[in-house]
């Protein structure tokens, strides 16, 4: 796998070269990201980018929108465009077949892990999410992973 591209990792409204936002042909998705030429196995594709909370109360007061990558302890709303990037519009397979992106989310408790950009700004990516290619995937494919099973039943997406 490629090395997370730090200097990219909390850029706003961030977009790879090799990635295009552009209507899914999933019935009802909206918007969705898609590759602009053959992306390899394993390349860094990004990471999920907003606002984050790490507590229940500040999660409650969050709109309920689908502009969001949560887990237990953390939700992290990428609903801003100007405090989030491409990631949002990621939409979820509905076959296990078509699943395409792996997602990391680097969790440490109780330690840091920082990196430093070129520009000098430190970054600890702890709870930190990215995305990365879990397969080769073609030229104008749709960037697609697992929301989970919990969504997939809102959807009615029966993997």
């Amino acid at each position: 796998m490629e090395p997370i591209n730090i200097d990219v990792v909390d850029v706003p409204q961030y977009i790879p070269e090799f990635l295009s936002i552009k209507y899914s042909k999933i019935p009802n998705a909206g918007l969705g990201i898609f590759a602009n030429m053959d992306i390899p196995k394993g390349t860094f594709l990004g990471n999920y980018h907003g606002e984050m909370f790490y507590n229940k109360a500040e999660k409650a007061n969050c709109p309920d929108n689908h502009y969001f990558f949560s887990t237990p302890n953390f939700l992290i709303d990428g609903t801003d465009v100007n405090k989030s990037n491409f990631s949002r519009f990621m939409n979820c397979c509905y076959n296990n077949d078509v699943e395409n992106v792996l997602v990391i989310n680097y969790k440490n408790p109780g330690k840091s892990c920082v990196f430093t950009k070129t520009n000098g700004e430190k970054v600890d990516i702890n709870n930190y999410v990215f995305f990365y290619a879990k397969r080769n995937i073609v030229k104008n494919e749709e960037l697609l992973f697992d929301y989970g099973e919990e969504f997939r039943r809102k959807l009615n997406i029966n993997m």
